[in-house]
Order: structure tokens, then sequence, then C-alpha cells
């Protein structure tokens, strides 16, 4: 990287760490050009170099965040997780998929929450989503049933991001990265022997 393109890159970067911060105090709708330049220790002409507008800069946080994320879930395979949690260990891209998260802790309860954007998290739901679907297809053809498939999705994104938001509203920054990923392991197993339960059930 040249001297130049490290330099663009650290100006854009302080401009998205200082929309992270206006966004906390004041909401993204009072966010202002002027006021992130100023926040940022930049003029608006540099500001203009590399971004539009507020919109434009959080679109790039937004798509980075969500990209560097992707990048992790991928690597969850149901089958390798369901044996993994079976054996009652922990699953290791369980465990990235949080270390992503906590290391961008104060990003993701940004656009989570209150003042955050419904299109982040509609697209968040996705890449979990669309990534455990595409996995599950291979072995079970219920999912590629288009209306079955439409009400997992929802299920599966909607459970996800609920732990993934309980854990940012809580604050609790002492609870860690493989005590999370155990909640989840407890949490797929509990609907596990739910699927055990129901079919001892049946047997009666």
């Amino acid at each position: 990287m040249s001297i130049h393109e490290k330099m663009n890159f650290e100006t854009k970067q302080a401009i998205k760490k200082t929309l992270i911060q206006q966004i906390e105090e004041v909401g993204f709708e009072r966010v202002t050009v002027k006021n992130l330049a100023l926040a940022a220790n930049i003029n608006r002409g540099t500001f203009y170099l590399h971004y539009t507008d507020k919109f434009e800069v959080m679109e790039d946080l937004q798509q980075e965040l969500l990209n560097e994320l992707e990048g992790y879930v991928k690597n969850v395979q149901p089958v390798e997780a369901f044996h993994t949690v079976k054996k009652g260990q922990l699953y290791q891209p369980f465990v990235e998929i949080f270390q992503c998260i906590k290391r961008h802790a104060r990003v993701f309860r940004v656009f989570l929450g209150e003042q955050g954007s419904p299109i982040f998290i509609n697209k968040m739901k996705k890449v979990f989503s669309n990534q455990l679907l595409n996995s599950l297809s291979l072995i079970q053809e219920e999912t590629l049933d288009p209306e079955f498939r439409q009400y997992l999705q929802a299920f599966l994104s909607s459970a996800i991001l609920g732990v993934i938001q309980e854990w940012l509203d809580s604050g609790n920054e002492d609870v860690g990265v493989e005590e999370m990923a155990i909640i989840h392991f407890r949490l797929i197993r509990f609907f596990g022997n739910l699927a055990t339960l129901q079919v001892n059930i049946k047997d009666l």
C-alpha cells in the first residue's frame, strides 16, 4: 500500500468511526456532513473526495461489516455443527462469528439498536439465513419447498439475531466469546432434545 493509499484508507476509517460516534450522540437523521468533517478533523472538501454524503458512508461501513461477517458464517456447516454439539464440544465457526461481533460490538450495537438501520438488520438476517439454508438444502429436501423455506428463513435469522442483540443490549462485556458460544451450543442442544422428546412421545 502506497503512502497515498494509506492516507486515503485512514481518512475513510476516521470518517466511518466518526459516523458511529455521531449516531450514538444525535441519531443518524441529525448527522450532517459539516459535523462529520469537523469531528473527524478534516474539511468538507476532503470528505467529498471520499464520499458523496452521509448515506454513502453508512453503506460503506455496513457493507464492510457484512462482508467480514459473511466470511465467518460461510464456514458454518449444519451437519458438522450438529455432530460437534452432540459430542459436547464447542463448534469453532460459532466461536469465530462471536469473535467478529465482539470485535465490532460498538458498531453492531449502533446498527441493531434503536438508532440503527432496518436495512442493515435485514441484510444481516440474509447473511445468516441464506448460508444456512443453502447448506441445509443439500441434506433436507423439505427446505426446497418455497413456502416452507420462506418461513424457515424468517425463523432462523430472527432466532440468531435475537441472541446477538440480547448479548449486545446487555452491555455486559464480561460475557466472553466462548461463553456466548456455549450459550449458543446449549440452545441448539435444547431444541435437539425437544425433537427427541417429540419422537419419544410418539412411541408411547
